[in-house]
C-alpha cells in the first residue's frame, strides 16, 4: 500500500457528478472556455474602475461581468433587495448570524434578465463578484433554455462560474466566518454562499486546471483558505493519478 497517495478531497459520489457535469457543460458549450478563455482574477487588469458601492458601481461591475461569461448587459436588470432580518439581528447587542445560498435572484421577466443583489453584498466587491457571477450563470443556463426549470440546477450553475473562468471569486465566497466586539455590539457571522461545498469548489477548480493542461496554474495562488488547500489536494490527486475520464484538452 503506498500510504503516500494523495487524496481526493471529495468522495465519490460527488467526484462523479462534477466530472460528468463538466463534461455536459463541454458539450453544451463547447471547449473554447477551457482553451483560451481568461481565469478572471480580483486585479486591477480584470477590475480596473473605481468601486464605491453606490449603485452606478455595482452596475458597472456586472456590465463588466457580463463580458467576461458573455451575457448582453443591454438585457440584464440590476435590482437590489435588503434582508430585513439580517438588519435587525445586527443592532442587537450580541449577534450571531449564519446563512445559507447565494445572496442574489435570478428571473426573467418580457425577455429582461432581472437579476437582484442583497444590499449588503456591496460592501464586499469580491463577494458581490461571486453573487453576480452565480446569478449570470442563470442566464447561460436558464435564460438559454439550456436546463430544465422545474429541476434544481443551482450546483450545476456554480460550476458553470467554475468553466468560465470565475471559479477564483465563488470559490473564495463558499463560506466565510467574521467576528467581532466594539463598544456597542458582539457577534460572529458565518455565511455560506452558493451550492458547492468548498471541497467541491476545490476539485473543480483542479478538474479544470486539468482539462487546460495547466501544471501549476498561475491563478492558484489567489483560492483563499480552505478552498485553495482542497485545490492543492485535488490537484496533486489527479497529477498523481490520472484518475478522471476527462482528458486534457490538445492545444490549437
Amino acid at each position: 500500500m503506498n500510504w503516500f497517495t494523495p487524496k481526493c478531497p471529495v468522495d465519490a459520489e460527488d467526484k462523479d457528478w462534477i466530472e460528468e457535469s463538466m463534461r455536459w457543460l463541454i458539450d453544451e458549450f463547447g471547449d473554447e472556455p477551457l482553451r483560451h478563455a481568461n481565469v478572471i482574477l480580483p486585479t486591477p487588469e480584470f477590475f480596473p474602475d473605481e468601486f464605491s458601492e453606490d449603485e452606478s458601481d455595482v452596475r458597472s461591475l456586472l456590465d463588466r461581468v457580463c463580458g467576461y461569461m458573455c451575457v448582453d448587459p443591454e438585457r440584464v436588470k440590476l435590482e437590489f433587495f435588503t434582508d430585513e432580518s439580517h438588519q435587525l439581528e445586527c443592532s442587537l447587542p450580541t449577534y450571531e448570524y449564519s446563512h445559507d445560498g447565494a445572496a442574489g435572484t435570478y428571473r426573467k421577466r418580457r425577455g429582461k434578465f432581472i437579476i437582484a443583489i442583497e444590499s449588503s453584498q456591496t460592501n464586499d466587491p469580491m463577494n458581490l463578484v461571486a453573487t453576480i457571477a452565480h446569478e449570470l450563470g442563470h442566464v447561460r443556463l436558464l435564460g438559454e433554455d439550456r436546463v430544465d426549470p422545474d429541476e434544481d440546477h443551482e450546483p450545476l450553475t456554480d460550476l458553470l462560474t467554475v468553466f468560465l473562468g470565475m471559479g477564483v471569486f465563488t470559490g473564495n465566497a463558499a463560506f466565510s466566518f467574521t467576528q467581532w466586539t466594539n463598544a456597542f455590539s458582539q457577534g460572529w457571522q458565518a455565511q455560506r454562499r452558493g451550492y458547492l461545498t468548498e471541497e467541491m469548489f476545490g476539485y473543480a477548480l483542479a478538474l479544470f486546471a486539468r482539462v487546460r493542461g495547466e501544471g501549476k496554474p498561475a491563478w492558484s495562488k489567489y483560492l483563499e483558505g480552505n478552498v485553495g488547500a482542497y485545490f492543492k489536494g485535488a490537484h496533486r490527486f489527479l497529477q498523481t493519478t490520472g484518475d478522471t475520464p476527462l482528458k486534457t484538452l490538445r492545444a490549437d
